[in-house]
């Protein structure tokens, strides 16, 4: 197990994070290159995760802490209320057994999901799909009505985990010694891997398709006769790495992110035919990643394969292709955004993409917004950083603790009660205006008339 310290680059207005510029810069500045966090610095970091649909952030301790922070609005953060939170904050709930340790984890776009050293899996957030894993949905009692989960629950029948990834509204984990996938949540593309997309009509009269959620982790019976090593979701779709080095994908076709050479939904894993086939096999330390509209793997050599759309403007890529730019490099770790991406190996950090300028790709506050090509990033060359995460607007690093000295610290400051639940609110949603102070007269509705 690595040990580092985490670093932030990117957006901190956790309720505009995706949506626009942040409303107050002073308040919650961008984050414009990689930063210690003061409440976590010198804190031994395990883990950082995130996901190609998260604006919150997850970052597991030596010692089995979760710290979360970010957006809140669906209860992502585990911490029993639906305030966004700007400081990491330790995760703690009674149901969580005393002595638990956390070991991983992964974002939705409005829920996570934590793995124990034990193998259990517990998950928070919006279960709406079933993305939770919990083994029910509940009910609607009104139109738009999600079912939010505030505290961890316990996924049902999930043991030996020892991996998890998650996509926007589903997720999927990797059990057992005999790497046996396990999914649940919404299943529209095919993304569950269950040979289905569980479509229906709701209305006799006229058509409105509707998915039934899959609140059950199911076992992805078509990896049922191999070992799965290696597994990554991107918002719609799956890819997944076996012990012969095989790709295999499902899911969202669109684009060519599944890389079988046609923009065609996969209901079931389906194996990816590689340039030199059974003499370029992934290893079993290869990299694996999936991001909204591609996917990564790293095969023979340490050689980056991507296949779907990399770039917002330009050709797709229907079928693996090497990715040049990275070529010679070994890499230990690469994640996805949004529409950004960034990778680590070596002594050097690597990032690109189309981003919002807001500090995600960590280039600094004399650096370009976005870059079509990978590009290092200079204030973490000639350092160690073991491990990478995205999100939407913000990026995540597990660096060399001995090389965090000298680096920026970043001093995140936490909201009033009251700004934080109007952060929460979703975008769009009508708010009250403060109440007056006491003894305060209230301003008068129309302005007097002149005398």
């Amino acid at each position: 197990m690595v040990v580092g310290e985490l670093l932030f680059t990117g957006m901190t207005d956790w309720k505009q994070v995706g949506r626009g510029k942040p409303t107050d810069e002073s308040a919650t500045p961008n984050v414009m290159e990689p930063s210690r966090v003061s409440v976590l610095k010198g804190v031994p970091i395990v883990a950082v995760c995130g996901g190609p649909s998260a604006a919150h952030c997850v970052a597991i301790a030596e010692d089995g802490r979760a710290f979360v922070w970010g957006r809140n609005e669906s209860g992502q953060l585990g911490l029993g209320d639906r305030d966004n939170r700007q400081v990491p904050t330790e995760l703690v709930a009674k149901s969580i057994p005393e002595g638990t340790r956390f070991v991983d984890g992964a974002c939705g776009k409005s829920h996570t999901v934590l793995i124990t050293d034990d193998g259990d899996a517990y998950a928070f957030g919006s279960n709406k799909h079933g993305q939770l894993g919990v083994g029910s949905v509940v009910a609607k009692k009104q139109k738009g009505e999600d079912d939010l989960r505030l505290t961890p629950v316990q996924c049902a029948g999930i043991s030996g985990a020892t991996s998890v990834s998650c996509g926007a509204e589903f997720t999927a984990w990797l059990c057992g010694d005999g790497g046996a996938v396990y999914t649940a949540g919404l299943p529209q593309y095919g993304q569950l891997g269950h040979g289905t997309d569980h479509e229906y009509n709701m209305n006799s009269s006229s058509v409105k398709l509707a998915y039934d959620p899959q609140p059950m982790p199911r076992n992805v019976a078509g990896l049922a006769d191999v070992k799965t090593i290696k597994i990554a979701c991107g918002v719609n779709h799956c890819v997944a790495v076996d012990a012969n080095g095989k790709i295999w994908t499902w899911g969202n076709g669109g684009y060519g992110r599944l890389g079988h050479k046609v923009q065609k939904d996969e209901f079931s894993p389906k194996m990816v035919e590689i340039q030199g086939g059974d003499r370029n096999l992934c290893p079993a330390d290869c990299v694996v990643a999936a991001g909204s509209t591609s996917s990564w793997v790293s095969a023979l050599m340490g050689q980056m394969y991507c296949f779907g759309k990399i770039k917002t403007s330009g050709d797709n890529h229907m079928y693996p292709v090497p990715f040049l730019d990275l070529q010679g490099w070994n890499l230990r770790s690469i994640a996805c955004g949004a529409t950004t991406f960034v990778a680590c190996g070596e002594d050097q950090a690597i990032a690109w993409g189309q981003g919002a300028g807001c500090g995600e790709l960590g280039y600094g506050l004399s650096g370009p917004k976005s870059s079509a090509n990978p590009k290092l990033i200079d204030s973490l060359g000639g350092k160690t950083v073991h491990r990478v995460a995205m999100g939407v607007g913000h990026s995540l690093f597990l660096i060399d603790a001995k090389d965090a000295d000298g680096l920026p610290v970043f001093e995140p400051e936490e909201q009033a009660p009251g700004a934080a639940a109007a952060a929460a609110a979703p975008a769009g949603a009508k708010r009250k205006a403060p109440a007056p102070a006491k003894g305060a007269k209230k301003a008068p509705k129309k302005a007097p008339k002149k005398k």
